[in-house]
């Protein structure tokens, strides 16, 4: 099954009302359209337990596997990410979930 997209919002010198979270989908994960700007925004509803996201690096360098970036988000706490390197991550950033509880959300400047 594909990965479900994240929808990215464009951001504007006017303003933008912030999106409706997505629910983390740990069956069928995640991706993100990535112009190396965008910025992921990740939040854990969990009351008392971390949960992990992994951003899943799909280059090689001299053959071997780049190791993914694996953060846990603490309880009730809200993570971003930005600078996502195309090098890196490429355009299209696979994004893993542990739970239904991580809530993702999208800019773009």
């Amino acid at each position: 099954m594909p990965r479900t997209s994240i929808p990215v919002t464009k951001l504007s010198d006017a303003g933008v009302v912030d999106p409706v979270e997505q629910n983390g989908d740990p069956v069928n994960q995640h991706a993100l359209a990535n112009t190396g700007k965008t910025v992921l925004r990740v939040r854990n509803a969990h009351a008392t337990l971390a949960r992990t996201l992994t951003l899943v690096t799909p280059v090689t360098v001299g053959g071997k596997a780049v190791a993914d970036t694996v953060v846990s988000v603490p309880a009730t706490s809200t993570r971003t990410f930005g600078d996502l390197s195309r090098a890196l991550y490429g355009t299209n950033v696979p994004v893993d979930v542990e739970t239904s509880g991580l809530k993702l959300v999208a800019f773009e400047p």
